[in-house]
């Protein structure tokens, strides 16, 4: 017979309380819950339907797991601000780069397009004598 089991993510909504709260429950014992093949945690439904029956009402806020959910979502948006500023300076020295390579493009075509009127100015015999 095959046991209705909940993964990590599905007890902590049952439970109200963040996954990490889950795996610190499961790891002290104080949830029953075992390992599959792949390292996943798979806990029995009743054990956590009973877990939710016995606890009380000052736990079921959970306010430390709270803020360990506020702390871990801090640090990511801060990994995710330190990607996009790189991304940004880069972005910024990519356009100043190009702009350098554009101007300096622009003069060589003025210097040719003078040196091009030059050679028109002159007659043919000229351009085809050097004189």
């Amino acid at each position: 017979m095959v046991e209705d089991v909940y993964t990590t993510g599905e007890a902590a909504r049952v439970l109200r309380v963040t996954e990490s709260r889950v795996r610190q429950m499961l790891a002290a014992g104080e949830l029953e819950g075992s390992r599959d093949v792949n390292g996943r945690w798979r806990i029995p439904q009743h054990a956590v339907h009973a877990r939710l029956d016995r606890r009380g009402p000052r736990e079921s806020r959970a306010p430390s797991a709270d803020v360990s959910e506020w702390v871990d979502r801090i640090a990511e948006l801060e990994r995710a601000l330190g990607r996009a500023e790189a991304r940004a300076e880069l972005t910024e020295e990519t356009h100043s780069t190009t702009r350098e390579a554009l101007e300096h493009e622009r003069e060589r075509a003025d210097k040719l397009a003078a040196e091009l009127a030059e050679l028109r100015g002159r007659g043919f015999w000229a351009r085809l004598f050097g004189g």
